[in-house]
């Protein structure tokens, strides 16, 4: 016959025992005719095993074809279009792509009854079989976004105390022309007033908070004595703060509860209300008053100094002193005879820290910063020479030296 095609075939009855892969092969197995089996080779497989994939008698459809993975392989997704109706497999991936490109709106669900949906409706379950559209009614809405809105609560829908937590204001009131404001219930009452016009307050005024804060850029205060702190027995400084400068620093100055002295502190430092820092400088005119330790570059005045201890620079005769250091001396000795004379500007200066009693007449000696001694008078028609050593002496030679 013309343009016939013919696979393997057996001239027997006995299976094949071996077929290259993807080979086909027809076995007739009956008598009368029409009863074959038809092989493959294994498609995993070099040929040695041989799959039955259809026919009569010994045939195995199911089995080998639906269940027997080393015979079908791992299928691809099919080629066709998805409205073609096929015989082929698919996997389960090309299932879930197809899915999601062909997502069904949720109205088509079997248990939905959506007509005409809008922005903002919510789904409902109506109590009995289906899910309902529905718009929100009364006093909350919700956007498009999501986001819900009340725009009104019901007369006694909330029980304050009760539906909440927190503190509430329970009453405001006018009382003769002024703000009552009053608290009921379980929960105290929590007020916080913001008046943005001008306040005239003609009653007293007290504020029983732990801060008060003024932002006002001028502060007048008609009463001439202002009281900081309270009678407390604590150990806490007493004083005012004043800040300054871009680094937040702030200076103090009040009274120091350890020495109970008053101070101005430049840079200073708050701990536990007590203040701490260097002492900084301070400006004034007269001060009237008693200094128990001070420094002064500039005394143009003083009183009688009764007490205390000299310990500062030479005073030269031009301001009434000798002009004599004596801040190293040990003392002169005894003068034991002569006469003693200072003039009042003859510029001594010794080395020593002072002078002994002179009791005779004679000549002091100095040489240095070395302490002073006395050269006791010598005998009538004596002549003052120097000795060999350097030293003043007494002496009756006269001698016209050597050449």
């Amino acid at each position: 016959m013309a343009n016939t095609i013919q696979i393997k075939r057996s001239s027997a009855n006995a299976a094949p025992t071996g077929l290259a892969k993807g080979e086909l092969a027809w076995v007739d197995h009956g008598t009368g005719g029409g009863e074959g089996v038809l092989y493959i080779g294994d498609m995993t497989s070099a040929g040695a095993v041989v799959r039955t994939i259809g026919g009569t008698g010994t045939s195995a459809f199911a089995d080998d074809i639906l269940n027997n993975t080393p015979l079908t392989g791992v299928p691809t997704a099919p080629t066709a279009a998805t409205t073609t109706s096929t015989t082929q497999l698919a996997t389960t991936a090309f299932v879930q792509q197809e899915l999601l490109a062909n997502t069904n709106p949720i109205s088509q669900a079997s248990d939905t009854d959506i007509v005409n949906p809008s922005t903002a409706q919510v789904l409902i379950y109506d109590g009995t079989n289906s899910w309902d559209n529905k718009s929100l009614s009364g006093d909350v809405s919700i956007g498009a976004d999501g986001t819900a809105t009340v725009n009104g609560v019901a007369a006694n829908a909330v029980a304050l105390g009760t539906d909440t937590t927190g503190n509430y204001v329970a009453t405001l009131s006018n009382v003769d022309n002024n703000l009552n404001i009053q608290s009921s219930g379980t929960e105290s009452a929590a007020v916080q007033i913001d008046l943005s016009s001008n306040v005239t307050i003609s009653g007293n005024l007290t504020v029983q908070g732990s801060t008060t804060t003024v932002d006002s850029t001028v502060v007048t205060v008609a009463d001439p004595i202002f009281t900081l702190g309270a009678n407390a027995a604590d150990s806490k400084d007493r004083g005012v703060a004043m800040k300054y400068g871009a680094a937040a620093k702030f200076s103090w100055m009040g009274m120091d509860d350890t020495d109970k002295k008053f101070k101005f502190i430049e840079d200073a430092t708050n701990t536990g209300e007590v203040m701490t820092g260097s002492l900084g400088d301070a400006a004034f005119g007269s001060i009237d008053g008693t200094l128990t330790t001070a420094s002064q570059t500039a005394i143009t005045g003083l009183g009688t100094i009764t007490a205390g201890t000299w310990n500062a620079d030479i005073i030269t005769s031009t301001y009434g002193g000798f002009g004599i250091d004596t801040s190293s001396s040990t003392g002169v000795g005894t003068v034991s005879g002569g006469t003693w004379s200072v003039q009042s500007e003859m510029p001594v200066t010794l080395g020593g820290t002072g002078l002994q009693a002179v009791t005779a007449e004679g000549i002091l000696v100095g040489a240095g910063t070395a302490d002073m001694t006395v050269l006791t008078i010598g005998s009538a028609g004596q002549k003052l020479m120097v000795s060999s050593g350097g030293a003043p002496v007494w002496s009756d030679e006269v001698d016209g030296g050597t050449f």
